[in-house]
């Protein structure tokens, strides 16, 4: 078959798995022929080899079972830079750049040393190191999976020399350092919404029966890690807002802000040791 046939079969096969068929065809055929995407759509007439559409109807197929697209690339792009993800790490979603904008704003260019809990690609501590040149870091979490990758990705961009990623239960953790910034996105799904996550880590998911069990912890703990006007940003679940800010009042925080994203929900919680 020619390009032009594969993309087409792809963007049919797709249609009930993703708002973007098209696309995912496209850049799923030139995963696997090794060719930029712009390249692919100025080949149409060019005949593929058997070899290679064979094994763009296995992917394709793999996809139609729900399997996430970034986990057969191995790719996810996140504030503008290109990430390494695999199967047993979150995928970065689209809303969590939020929270790195904010930590970007908060340290208006200025050395800051920053924690990460539960880092899991590293996708938010590298943004934030990457956009912020005199600022250093530390990424922990349980899974040993999630840390080699997070190292992976620090090395690609060049920020081993200014992070350090160490497996740690994020529940369990201590330190003798403070903090400047402490930023997480913690497991906050609902547990029964998280029958239907197939593929990710539920441990990087499952919140408990209200979604807020990984909260209270984070919290308190936090609290202790970061020195005098540090600062906590976490994402969250619209509709727990209110019980954030009364368990961020309750552990000692000032000048709490609960913010929305750009689709109106409720995002994100900061607030000032």
């Amino acid at each position: 078959m020619d390009v032009k046939s594969l993309i087409l079969f792809g963007q049919k096969s797709l249609n009930n798995i993703t708002d973007t068929p098209r696309l995912e065809s496209e850049l799923l055929l030139s995963y696997v022929l090794k060719i930029e995407r712009e390249k692919i759509l100025a080949s149409f007439t060019k005949d593929v080899s058997l070899a290679d559409e064979e094994n763009f109807k296995l992917l394709v197929k793999k996809r139609q079972s729900g399997y996430p697209f970034s986990y057969i690339t191995n790719h996810k792009a996140f504030m503008g830079l290109d990430f390494f993800v695999r199967e047993g790490v979150l995928i970065p979603r689209p809303e969590t750049e939020m929270l790195v904008e904010e930590a970007i704003k908060i340290s208006n260019g200025e050395e800051k040393y920053v924690l990460d809990i539960g880092t899991g690609t590293g996708c938010i501590i590298l943004s934030f190191l990457y956009y912020n040149h005199k600022s250093s870091g530390l990424g922990v979490d349980v899974s040993d999976v999630a840390v080699e990758t997070a190292k992976k990705n620090a090395l690609q961009f060049n920020l081993s020399g200014r992070v350090n990623f160490v497996r740690r239960d994020c529940r369990e953790i201590t330190f003798d350092e403070e903090f400047d910034i402490v930023v997480s996105n913690p497991p906050y799904v609902k547990k029964e919404n998280c029958k239907n996550l197939y593929f990710e880590p539920v441990n990087a998911l499952d919140g408990g029966s209200d979604g807020f069990d990984f909260y209270p912890s984070l919290i308190e703990k936090s609290y202790k890690f970061l020195r005098k006007e540090g600062v906590l940003i976490i994402e969250i679940d619209d509709g727990m807002e209110h019980t954030i800010m009364n368990e961020m009042k309750k552990t000692g925080y000032k000048d709490i802000k609960i913010l929305k994203d750009l689709a109106g929900f409720y995002r994100m919680a900061e607030g000032v040791k």
